[in-house]
């Protein structure tokens, strides 16, 4: 198993395209994004996951809230569970994603040890680094990158705690 994690694409469709493209090339077997998606950007995401025959997890960042509305009752794409803390398991590891706009919740999420991988977005930079058990993956961005890197993605695997940034 392999995860695709990219965030911050601000429904930048030919940018969300190309990471996509990218990490399915890579051997992708699951996406994960980080927030800040956008409606088009997320139908384009279950497309792709749909003809890939594979799951996205995808957290709602702060650029979200204005067209998710009530959560509760917005229907989520095919292939994608849609909601503000996703949480799933990889590998047998417990994973969860947040963008990271509500600090609290990231650092809450990150101080309770429960889970092995915490995905976050919301800076546009990439970052990777531990606290106890957790291990804190942030992409960067693929559409608005905040750094002389560019867009970026990134792909993990959990089997053996290898992570590859993606210059996209």
């Amino acid at each position: 198993m392999k995860l695709g994690i990219l965030s911050d694409t601000h429904n930048h469709l030919p940018a969300t395209r190309r990471a996509l493209e990218t990490l399915l090339a890579a051997g992708a077997t699951e996406i994960v994004h980080c927030g800040d998606i956008g409606p088009d950007a997320l139908r384009l995401l279950s497309r792709q996951c749909e003809r890939a025959g594979i799951r996205a997890h995808v957290a709602i960042g702060n650029c979200d809230a204005r067209w998710t509305g009530d959560l509760p009752y917005l229907p989520a794409p095919p292939n994608v569970d849609l909601s503000r803390f996703p949480s799933f398991e990889a590998d047998g590891k417990r994973c969860a994603a947040c963008h990271g706009h509500q600090a609290w919740i990231l650092e809450n999420a990150l101080l309770s040890g429960e889970y092995a991988y915490l995905f976050t977005g919301h800076t546009h930079r990439p970052a990777d680094e531990r606290t106890g058990p957790t291990r804190l993956i942030n992409p960067g961005s693929a559409a608005e990158p905040r750094t002389d890197a560019g867009p970026t993605a990134a792909i993990l695997d959990p089997a053996t705690d290898t992570l590859s940034l993606l210059p996209l």
